[in-house]
């Protein structure tokens, strides 16, 4: 394309003795003094000219080789190391020390502000701290029911106008080929973990076997009447596995009502103590008991019952640790920007779910399908080629109704 630009400002030349000169530089009179005072000036300025528009167009051709991504991405990067830290609020699946440190390997110059707890707790955080007109948090990363609160609220923008990486905006490397959401909108709460949903169900291997219970309708038989153990789901939001029953049209509202209305089921909102009353035998099952594999490694007679042993079968999402979302108004926009594509990245789910699964001995499982997963519990890992259902958006009003008329 170059060659097109360049032209013959100057006349032939050819090799004589004197060396290389022009071809009627042989010629007397005034036409070779005209040369002489002519050609050699115009000729010298219309090959510079010639020169700069060539070194023009090839660093305009250059400019256009860079791709947009990276472009954006290098803009972003500068102006969050002006920003200098980003606030993160959330579990371990975003707090580790871990993970920070590995962001921070890659990114020292963003210093991480976290603040650590369970969704609801800082989910009451982020609205009092709006409410005070104080706006500090960049990101969370928790379970689904917290941020569907804050989407309600309008507390969050689209996130994947924040993707920027091309191994994050690539929906083929996630699972079913697709970005999921936990909103009616698709835009808000992405779900970045894929693990195969617990049933909510645990049991006392001294009670019973797994075997009893072969459907989640089993649990209305009568045997089971007033030995059931629950967490109680009213709070500001539904568990997301009481979520799961309602919306599952396997299972559904009617189930839910009969469940908490005729098996005489005792709640319980203690965390610890309803994993200790089924240690110990005061109930042989238990809807919604939590750290049953940490009581299990520490010999107690629990385990949780799987997926597969239960007719209506597995699904993917709406887990413990399932979504991330960017909060509007983000005091450091662009450093924000960083982290989340830095934690969607193949590194940061890799980092993600190691953490979880060997430092927390939570089941996770990435959406991400293009990094290894030896380090998933075998519990909670997807079988490669199986078809899951997935949990995306899961209204909470119905449920929340439903279970303010029942328990009362």
């Amino acid at each position: 394309m170059l060659r097109g630009l360049m032209f013959n400002a100057c006349p032939n030349y050819h090799s004589g003795r004197a060396g290389v000169i022009p071809a009627f530089a042989g010629r007397r009179g005034p036409e070779s003094r005209r040369f002489n005072r002519t050609w050699i000036p115009a000729c010298a300025g219309m090959t510079f000219v010639a020169v700069a528009i060539a070194s023009a167009f090839t660093a305009i051709v250059a400019a256009a080789e860079v791709p947009r991504w990276k472009e954006e991405w290098q803009r972003v990067v500068e102006t969050a190391k002006k920003e200098g830290q980003v606030s993160l609020y959330g579990g371990q699946e975003i707090t580790h020390p871990e993970i920070i440190a590995a962001f921070n390997k890659e990114f020292p110059f963003i210093k991480v502000l976290s603040a650590t707890g369970r969704a609801p707790d800082l989910m009451a955080r982020i609205v009092a701290e709006r409410r005070a007109d104080r706006y500090l948090a960049d990101v969370m990363a928790s379970g689904p029911n917290g941020p569907r609160m804050l989407y309600l609220g309008k507390a969050l923008d689209p996130i994947a106008p924040a993707f920027i990486l091309p191994e994050v905006t690539d929906g083929s490397k996630w699972y079913g080929g697709k970005h999921w959401y936990a909103d009616p909108e698709n835009q808000h709460i992405f779900m970045f973990e894929g693990t195969i949903n617990s049933t909510g169900l645990s049991y006392n291997t001294k009670m019973m076997s797994p075997g009893d219970i072969k459907s989640f309708w089993d649990l209305l038989m009568p045997k089971w009447k007033g030995k059931l153990l629950g967490m109680d789901p009213r709070s500001s939001a539904p568990p997301t596995p009481v979520l799961i029953l309602y919306h599952r049209p396997d299972v559904g509202p009617e189930f839910v009502r009969r469940l908490y209305k005729e098996t005489e089921i005792t709640l319980f909102r203690d965390r610890a103590q309803g994993t200790n009353w089924l240690a110990s035998g005061k109930f042989p099952l238990c809807l919604l008991c939590r750290d049953i594999d940490k009581a299990a490694k520490q010999g107690l007679p629990v385990e949780d019952i799987a997926p597969d042993q239960l007719k209506e079968g597995a699904s993917v999402g709406g887990g413990g640790s399932s979504v991330i979302v960017l909060i509007n108004r983000a005091p450091h926009p662009n450093a924000a920007k960083v982290f989340i594509n830095w934690y969607l990245s193949r590194q940061g789910q890799m980092v993600w779910q190691n953490v979880m699964n060997k430092k927390e001995v939570e089941a996770s499982d990435s959406m991400r399908v293009d990094i290894p997963k030896d380090d998933v519990l075998p519990e909670a890992r997807r079988v490669e080629g199986k078809k899951y259902s997935v949990v995306g958006f899961l209204d909470p009003e119905p449920v929340q109704k439903l279970l303010q008329e029942i328990l009362r």
